[in-house]
């Protein structure tokens, strides 16, 4: 138990020697324990601590530290490779989709420009749609009004026709009757006659009635009649030449009103096309629209997505560049150690073989 405790006695003196050296070398010894703090550091001592366990020529040790150090460089100069070719693939790619942006929002400005406006026309080509068929029923009423009265007056025209000249028949058998009486005939004896004849023969009566004139009124009476023969006669021609005139009159307002017809229908079925044009037009805009909607945010969220990875593979080059600037910058302090300090370093390292 005794022997025990003088040999580890003896183990903590070497250890507190390793760990605090004399004078002339505490600070090689120092930089040795600063390197312990660190993983590759202390790495790199527990390797070089086997190879002097081994008997390695110290060429060896310096041969693994520079192959070590220069396989750090090399990693470090493909990175930056690496890195740069990432730099160039990001600037390309957010290039590229910052131009769909700008691309997608002037499709997007542009379609709702057009929106607007066949919107507006549309609106405008329904109302004048709309305008052209109300014409068009005004001047379907105006025909069917104008039908109507045409056929009426001209039913009216044929009525006449057919009862004037009877009037004028019994002017002339009324004429042909008075010039056969003789005037200042006996009132009695005409009453008489009036009274015997009654309403049955209206004529009869207004002969008997005549003949009680003088002789200078029935020819009166008979020249007034004569004048209505003539005028009525006349009247007839006249009522024929205006049928005729308000025929003519009535086919022009036919056919003014059918040009107006034709020229509306036309003008509508133009409106029509226009406005079935505008429709498709529209139709296209909102698609273009939409398309570019969804490219827009394909790509914005393309680029969200491209900058978050460029910013990782910066921070991972950043970190990476970082670990391997201290790496080597242990590896080289070593190598300086090594060159410089080989009896303080050799000391330390044996203790920690020890």
């Amino acid at each position: 138990m005794k022997a025990l405790l003088i040999l580890g006695l003896v183990i903590f003196t070497q250890a507190v020697f390793v760990k605090h050296a004399s004078e002339p070398h505490a600070a090689v010894f120092a930089q040795l324990e600063a390197l312990e703090d660190h993983p590759l550091g202390k790495k790199i001592l527990d390797t070089i601590a086997l190879q002097m366990k081994n008997k390695s020529p110290l060429s060896d040790i310096a041969k693994m530290l520079q192959d070590l150090r220069e396989n750090l460089v090399l990693q470090q100069q493909d990175a930056e490779l690496v890195h740069v070719a990432q730099e160039a693939d990001c600037e390309a790619e957010i290039y590229g989709y910052n131009r769909r942006i700008d691309f997608a929002s002037n499709e997007i400005t542009e379609a709702t420009i057009d929106i607007n406006k066949y919107t507006a026309d549309i609106e405008l080509l329904e109302t004048d749609i709309a305008n052209k068929e109300q014409q068009l029923e005004i001047l379907a009423n105006q025909e069917e009004q104008l039908r109507q009265k045409r056929a009426e007056d001209h039913a009216s025209f044929e009525e006449r026709q057919i009862t004037t000249p009877k009037v004028v028949e019994a002017l002339d058998v009324i004429a042909a009757k008075l010039s056969a009486i003789q005037p200042e005939a006996d009132a009695e004896a005409v009453l008489a006659e009036l009274e015997r004849v009654g309403g049955n023969n209206p004529i009869l009566a207004l002969v008997q009635l005549a003949s009680t004139f003088s002789a200078e009124k029935l020819q009166n009476v008979q020249d007034k009649i004569a004048e209505l023969r003539a005028s009525l006669e006349q009247s007839i021609i006249d009522d024929q030449e205006e049928e005729v005139q308000a025929q003519l009159n009535f086919e022009a307002q036919i056919v003014e009103i059918n040009e107006q017809r034709a020229a509306l229908q036309s003008e509508k079925a133009d409106s029509e096309t226009k406005l079935g044009q505008a429709q498709v037009q529209l139709a296209a805009a909102k698609k273009r629209k939409y398309d570019a909607g969804r490219e827009l945010d394909s790509a914005t969220r393309g680029k969200v997505a491209k900058e978050a990875e460029c910013d990782a593979w910066r921070t991972q080059y950043a970190r990476d560049t970082e670990q391997r600037t201290v790496e080597i910058g242990i590896i080289r302090q070593v190598e300086q150690i090594l060159a410089t300090k080989l009896e303080g370093a050799s000391s330390y390292i044996k203790g920690r073989i020890n």
